[in-house]
């Protein structure tokens, strides 16, 4: 049993040149964005410690158009088989969503989303006509890569409102090369968003030390047009207990019985209320 069939994991790209021949430049490029979009929309939308896959071409054919069928080079051991067509499914709704609107789409981060602008540009140069995927589990719903599309995901990333606030996530993608600053994102609490951690050098060993866990980060919220954040320039970060909700009245009773001095609930309200 092949893996398409296993799970579905596999993305056909089709590249429609805007001349006679395709520049090697633009086809490189655009598989190089393709390939990132997929590794990206799996971080954002699987959880952290999950086995990523690595991609490879399956299947090619150059006519009137280049056709490419990217599938995981192998199942990693210990992931599960219903989420090996995450990555495909979610970059296909993602350049669906951009086709249509100017905002972030699900899985998707700003960095996500400027690859669809780097793919964009061979189709602004005219080295491109188009570019369309399909993920192979729906081979008929395809997303175009085009004029408008591009449009849509420049808005969609430009911050237009910044404040001083804080969101509440799991750190999920965490990087620090030599000669860059600490580069992290955060899957935003009951959301299907990931916004990037913008930090300082001196922060790298508070953003590793918060790999994974359920954090709460304060800092300059950068959002688009729409009020989606975008990215957060980062002040403070903290660990969140990972109780599911907060604590219940029920909970506490009895915690210290000797709190009211013998006084009954509602006779120790009333003296607090009379300071």
């Amino acid at each position: 049993m092949t893996i398409t069939e296993i799970g579905g994991a596999a993305l056909e790209v089709r590249i429609v040149p805007g001349h006679r021949r395709l520049d090697l430049q633009a086809y490189t490029s655009i598989l190089s964005e393709v390939r990132k979009t997929l590794e990206e929309v799996d971080r954002a939308a699987i959880p952290s410690r999950t086995p990523r896959m690595h991609w490879a071409i399956k299947d090619m054919s150059m006519h009137e158009e280049v056709r490419i069928v990217l599938t995981p080079k192998e199942v990693p051991n210990k992931r599960a088989i219903s989420t090996l067509s995450v990555p495909t499914e979610g970059l296909v709704s993602g350049f669906q969503s951009l086709s249509k609107i100017a905002e972030i789409p699900a899985y998707f981060t700003d960095a996500t989303v400027n690859r669809v602008g780097i793919i964009g540009k061979h189709v602004k140069s005219g080295e491109v006509d188009r570019v369309a995927v399909a993920s192979m589990r729906a081979p008929n719903e395809w997303a175009t890569v085009d004029q408008v599309t591009t449009t849509n995901a420049a808005r969609a990333v430009e911050p237009v409102k910044k404040s001083f606030s804080s969101i509440s996530g799991v750190l999920e993608v965490l990087e620090h090369r030599t000669g860059r600053t600490p580069r992290a994102f955060l899957k935003v609490d009951g959301s299907k968003h990931a916004v990037r951690i913008e930090a300082r050098e001196d922060q790298s060993a508070l953003l590793r030390e918060a790999w994974g866990e359920h954090v709460l980060a304060e800092g300059l919220l950068k959002r688009n047009i729409l009020g989606q954040p975008v990215s957060l320039v980062l002040d403070s970060i903290a660990n969140i207990s990972d109780r599911g909700s907060s604590v219940s009245p029920w909970e506490l009773l009895g915690i210290d019985p000797k709190f009211t001095d013998g006084l009954s609930t509602e006779e120790y309200v009333k003296r607090v209320r009379r300071g």
